[in-house]
């Protein structure tokens, strides 16, 4: 069947790209929209919003793009907003339990990661282990993961990679929307007894759209095979975001704001294995993110702004003993940005987009001991991209100025601790930073086709540079980092980071196969890293030398190389059974490291892995229509390509598997569709320690078995 949508151009879709459920061939078109839809047990062809600046069919994309969304995002989610991608190709995670879990993409994880939230960057998770991306995990609708460097739309930073976080669109009267709809949703889980609940409402009147949720989750201590429950370890988050909008023959204005609050413990030992468990550490989070967005209609295209605001406030507490209950640690970092995007008219086969950024940032250290300088940043950048089709050619290319300036405020503290004098600069002044302004600037570019070379067959080929400045904590910290079980002393002469990122792949997507397999390639000079001095540093006596509990690093810099093979391959065997592999392979190389202290492996870099699934589906069973029923087996290869001493991220690690059941289907009740989705992690209650698990080091195992169940509710119109 082929429909024709003249109408989505005036609500910012300009590229010639539709999203449908079904199954898309993509095409492109300058006026009206030629979309053909068949019908397929797979869905195909999402829409990209992170490789490009306007919407664009992830068919056509030269950069390698994984989207989740729909039924699919909703069997996905659960306790942190990342677990939903975590089976997705060139991804893996950094993890404390079910409640930290922060993202690697392509080996390559913090600042080398871009978070965006509704199309703001979010900062909260870059500077260690345990600062994971604080994101409702309940109230998202759409996630998007972009493999490789994107410096030309988010300049520094997304060295590795973007992940995109969407709530759901406005509703749209003009389109049907009535004026209320909603649902609610429930997620249990068993490991650590954890509950969470959803509650979103939407609706449209007229010109106008509003849309609103509200979120809790909270969970006690996991369990694994070994220790049973792992004190320490639980949780209690509450958030909400809300937006509102109008849509005029001009175009659209509309704005949002959500808070995002969370109590998070954090098992840490004194000792390895057996472990007294005897850490009581646990963090406050509190997240605003809000932003206002623009799409303006021109004769010549149209204008999208975007005016963002971002403010994070982690607050670090060692005990809950402490008379005071004064923080250890309290950042506080707030961000304000501007994207200003005018999305050419077509001239024949081109289509361009002219865009500037602006950002302007503040970050204040007001705890106990301050392990970096308080700060603020201001920062532009200028981008043009172009976007050419030509026959079974799709070209895209584009280039990025940037600017950045950094004053750092005068610290005299860094360091010390109040309660033990920790790093007294009686030892020589250590921590001490004086008040200095920094300037960087930097030029990114990116150029990739794909060529369909058949109906369903295309080869992709993107070559990208992007860049990353030092962050004051890489260059001025000095003291004990816990989320990096470390000692680490900044290095204030770093230089940006820069890298060269190749990558090329095959697709196919037909209503049977939908499958992607790419190699890629990154070289980052003057990569930055914590090098090992070879000093020990004991957090009891406060003294350095061969003997502790915390190994020193020196922050340091050199050439990096990180490249591997990563695809997946889903496959509708007949109408009523897929079957799904991914694979993912990436080695990081430390090209100025040495084997003799184990620093010619990058950190973080995960172990080989293989999924294989298999799914029943079929469109009724008695009551229940889109009855499923899966099986997932996932295979990770022991990891001995350490980085640094054997504590920490040093620590080898052996192979595991790992077996999970899920089912699940709909339900009609009075008319709205209830879905009900259940299943089993670690089936057999396997122990194991994966190699990015920040608890290894205290040879504490991931979580065992869980038993999960979700409930969606929806009402209105």
């Amino acid at each position: 069947m082929r429909i024709h949508l003249p109408f989505w151009k005036p609500f910012g879709l300009s590229g010639g790209v539709i999203l449908l459920s079904a199954g898309i061939s993509c095409v492109s078109a300058n006026a009206g929209q030629d979309v053909v839809i068949s019908s397929s047990p797979l869905t195909l062809a999402p829409i990209t919003i992170t490789a490009s600046p306007a919407p664009k069919c992830a068919w056509n994309s030269p950069a390698s793009v994984s989207v989740v969304e729909g039924r699919q995002l909703d069997r996905q989610k659960s306790e942190s907003v990342m677990s939903a991608i975590q089976n997705q190709p060139g991804v893996s995670m950094i993890g404390e339990g079910p409640t930290v879990v922060k993202p690697v993409i392509r080996g390559l994880n913090s600042q080398e990661i871009v978070i965006v939230e509704d199309g703001v960057r979010s900062e909260s998770e870059q500077w260690g282990n345990e600062h994971a991306p604080e994101i409702d995990p309940l109230g998202s609708d759409r996630i998007e993961v972009m493999r490789g460097p994107n410096s030309l739309l988010y300049g520094s930073d997304a060295l590795g990679g973007v992940i995109s976080i969407n709530h759901p669109e406005l509703p749209n009267a003009h389109l049907g929307d009535g004026p209320l709809r909603g649902r609610f949703s429930t997620l249990v889980n068993s490991n650590n007894n954890s509950v969470g609940e959803n509650f979103e409402a939407s609706g449209a009147s007229g010109d106008w759209g509003y849309r609103a949720n509200m979120s809790q989750l909270q969970g006690g201590n996991f369990r694994n095979p070994e220790d049973g429950y792992v004190p320490n370890t639980g949780l209690q988050q509450v958030s909400g975001n809300g937006q509102l909008g109008i849509r005029k023959d001009w175009g659209s204005l509309d704005a949002d704001f959500g808070k995002f609050n969370k109590r998070v413990e954090l098992q840490n030992p004194s000792a390895p294995f057996p472990a007294p468990f005897d850490d009581l550490e646990y963090q406050t989070l509190a997240h605003e993110h809000g932003k206002v967005h623009s799409n303006i209609l021109a004769g010549t295209g149209n204008v999208d702004l975007t005016l963002g605001y971002d403010r994070v406030d982690r607050k670090e507490f060692d005990s809950p003993s402490v008379p005071s209950n004064d923080p250890h640690l309290n950042w506080i970092e707030a961000s304000y940005t501007l994207d200003a995007k005018a999305h050419l008219a077509p001239m024949g086969p081109f289509q361009g987009t002219v865009g500037v950024s602006g950002l302007r940032r503040a970050g204040e250290s007001l705890g106990l001991v301050d392990l970096t300088p308080s700060y603020n940043a201001n920062g532009s950048g200028e981008y043009l991209v172009e976007d050419v089709t030509a026959g079974k050619f799709n070209f895209t290319a584009g280039v990025r100025g940037d600017q950045s300036q950094y004053n750092i405020d005068a610290n005299n503290k860094i360091g010390i601790d109040p309660g033990n004098n920790l790093n007294d600069p009686t030892r020589g002044g250590q921590g001490s930073v004086a008040a200095q302004t920094l300037h960087y600037s930097a030029v990114s570019a990116a150029a990739g086709g794909v060529y369909h070379i058949t109906d369903p067959l295309a080869f992709a080929v993107n070559v990208g540079r992007g860049y990353r400045n030092p962050v004051p904590f890489e260059l001025f910290a000095y003291g004990v980092h816990e989320g990096s079980a470390e000692f680490l002393i900044g290095n204030p002469n770093l230089s940006p980071e820069t890298s060269i990122n190749t990558e090329a792949s095959l697709r196919w997507a037909s209503s049977r196969v939908k499958a992607e397999v790419g190699i890629f390639r990154n070289y980052i000079h003057n990569y930055i890293f914590g090098a090992p001095t070879g000093q020990i540093y004991d957090s009891t006596t406060g003294l350095f030398g061969t003997t502790g509990n915390l190994p020193v690093s020196q922050v340091s810099q050199g050439n990096a190389t990180v490249k591997g093979v990563d695809g997946a391959v889903a496959l509708a065997a007949t109408d009523w059974l897929n079957l799904n592999t991914v694979y993912n392979m990436v080695r990081g190389y430390n090209d100025t490291g040495t084997p003799d202290d184990n620093t010619n492996y990058l950190p973080h870099v995960p172990a080989d892995n293989v999924l294989f699934g298999a799914e029943v589906h079929g469109k009724t069973l008695g009551a229940i229509s889109h009855p499923y029923f899966g099986m997932d087996e996932k295979l990770t290869a022991a990891q001995d390509r350490t980085h640094g001493p054997a504590i920490a991220s040093g620590i080898p690690t052996t192979g595991y598997a790992l077996t999970d059941l899920h089912v699940g289907g709909e339900l009609l009740v009075m008319g709205n569709r209830v879905t009900l989705d259940a299943g089993v992690n670690n089936l057999l209650n396997r122990g194991y320690i994966d190699y990015n698990s920040i608890l290894k080091e205290f040879n504490i195992q991931n979580p065992g078995r869980n038993v999960y169940m979700k409930l969606s509710v929806p009402f209105g119109s």
